[in-house]
């Protein structure tokens, strides 16, 4: 007990030196440390909890309370992030529960819709029911890709007709969510569009349309495996097609502009191209027939000849041509006499030179190009030039298909950018001058500190100094040739040792002092 009266003694005696915003720092420091002490205390008393879902819909999210409040699990809602909150000690456990009896099902309705028939179902009915079947299952699969948050999907399969003229083509839709930053690519849509249109009987790819909730349409770049083009052969400009004009326009413009940019410097030169793409898809195929250059007469594929001669005292084969001898029966008195026959036939085949050429124009080829630039400066004729060249050797300029460049040379208004410039100057000065208040401001805290540090340590060093040369209280005059230990105990604490010192050594003065006291005041 004695100890602790001697630190409670020390601190009331060290309370009592302090000032008065020292003390409020201490009190504040304490209150602060306490605090935190309390709330960590609080926190470590309560249960956690984590995420079993999140991003629920609102019909999956109403299947899971009934589940958690029928198995009596304590829960939170965070509306916020549409999640379900559990104790984590739970959390895998009921999810394994909850996938056993199929939640969540991400707010549609697949083939599972058939495991409960009923019965008396129109054929209406088991249709509708069958296209929100697959609907449902083909919005599942979607909604599996990394860079879709979720899916809408609507099929529509027109009834069989008699006719064949009569029948319509089955169409689809599907709107897609993308997740915050995602970028949906052509190769993702087009899986879509294949998985889709390979789902739905009847399907065709041209016939599924997609589009994000930005209002996009991200199957038009698909049309005629590349591009997209008007069922009036009219040949429309489609934005997909505008945007791959843009982007060639684009890398020209960079490069003229980090050409040029080197000899003007950056900001001194704009550039503008136009270019204008070939769309068209053409296929030419040529058939030509070459005759031998030599002869005039095409290559002998084969030659037949046949020689056929008779001398001697005979009738000619075949006896003499004319009526008499092609009718039966009739006989002509002929007298053999000296007869030489011959007969030759050739006979010559040729085969016919033919030369066979095809040539298919890939859409996207360059129809024509025009470019304008401007020079921050005055700049002669010879120097215009010199820029034409470079610029007409960089983006590939060709004068027969009707390219321009542009080139002139004038100044630039700077308004705008010395504003800029100012702004940013005023406002880098501004910030400087604050960091530099806020930095004094710290090193003038830390000084202060330091300095009563030291200073408290060098009362406190002359104190025990004080105290172990002697055990005596010390007297008035070691407290003036002493300032430290006088503003260290005080000048109340220093009266008070000063009295029981003469108490001690003058008990009797002392005693008669109190009963004067005591007797003027009766």
């Amino acid at each position: 007990m004695e100890s602790l009266r001697q630190l409670f003694s020390r601190f009331l005696l060290f309370w009592a030196t302090l000032r008065v915003w020292q003390k409020a720092s201490l009190i504040g420091a304490a209150f602060l440390v306490f605090s935190l002490l309390g709330l960590m205390v609080f926190r470590a008393g309560r249960t956690a909890y984590e995420p079993l879902f999140s991003g629920l819909e609102v019909t999956d999210q109403a299947a899971i309370v009934t589940y958690l409040r029928e198995n009596k699990i304590p829960y939170q809602l965070d509306p916020v992030a549409n999640a379900i909150l559990l104790p984590r000690s739970q959390v895998y456990e009921v999810r394994l529960s909850l996938a056993q009896a199929g939640l969540p099902k991400g707010g549609t309705t697949g083939f599972e819709i058939f495991d409960e028939s009923t019965m008396g179902m129109s054929e209406f009915q088991q249709r509708i029911s069958y296209v929100r079947a697959l609907e449902g299952e083909l919005q599942r699969t979607i909604g599996q890709m990394d860079a879709i948050e979720s899916s809408r999907v609507s099929v529509v399969i027109p009834r069989e007709r008699l006719f064949l003229e009569q029948q319509q083509p089955s169409t689809a839709s599907v709107l897609v969510r993308l997740k915050p930053g995602a970028y949906l690519g052509s190769d993702k849509v087009k899986a879509i569009i294949h998985l889709v249109s390979r789902s739905v009987d009847g399907l065709q790819p041209e016939n599924v349309t997609v589009i994000d909730t930005r209002g996009r349409n991200l199957s038009e770049m698909f049309g005629n495996e590349l591009f997209i083009y008007s069922q009036d052969g009219q040949g429309t400009v489609t934005s997909v097609q505008r945007g791959l004009e843009r982007d060639q326009e684009k890398e020209m413009e960079a490069k003229v502009r980090s050409l040029l940019g080197s000899r003007f410097g950056p900001g001194n030169v704009a550039v503008g191209i136009k270019v204008d793409l070939n769309f068209d898809k053409k296929d030419v195929s040529v058939k030509e027939q070459i005759p031998d250059p030599n002869t005039g007469q095409g290559v002998v594929r084969s030659n037949t000849k046949t020689d056929e001669s008779y001398t001697g005292e005979a009738s000619p084969p075949g006896g003499t041509p004319g009526t008499t001898t092609n009718i039966p029966g009739y006989s002509v008195n002929t007298q053999n006499s000296n007869t030489e026959y011959n007969k030759t036939e050739t006979t010559t085949n040729f085969e016919i030179s033919s030369r066979e050429s095809r040539e298919v124009l890939t859409p996207g080829g360059i129809r024509r190009l025009t470019a304008a630039i401007i020079v921050n400066g005055v700049l002669d004729e010879a120097e215009l030039s010199r820029i034409r060249l470079l610029t007409a050797g960089v983006i590939g300029f060709n004068e027969a298909r009707g390219d321009s460049i542009v080139v002139e040379a004038m100044a630039f208004s700077t308004e705008l950018a010395d504003a800029l410039a100012g702004e940013l100057r005023r406002d880098r000065m501004l910030r400087v001058a604050t960091a530099s208040t806020i930095a004094l401001a710290m090193l003038a805290c830390v000084a202060a500190t330091g300095f009563w540090w030291l200073r408290r340590r060098r009362m406190r060093a002359a104190l025990n100094a004080v105290q172990k040369e002697s055990k005596h209280v010390p007297t008035i005059q070691e407290m003036l040739t002493s300032p430290d230990m006088l503003a260290f105990q005080g000048e109340m604490a220093v009266l008070e040792e000063q009295l029981k010192a003469y108490a001690k050594n003058n008990p009797s003065e002392v005693a008669n002092l109190v009963n004067e006291w005591i007797s003027t005041d009766g």
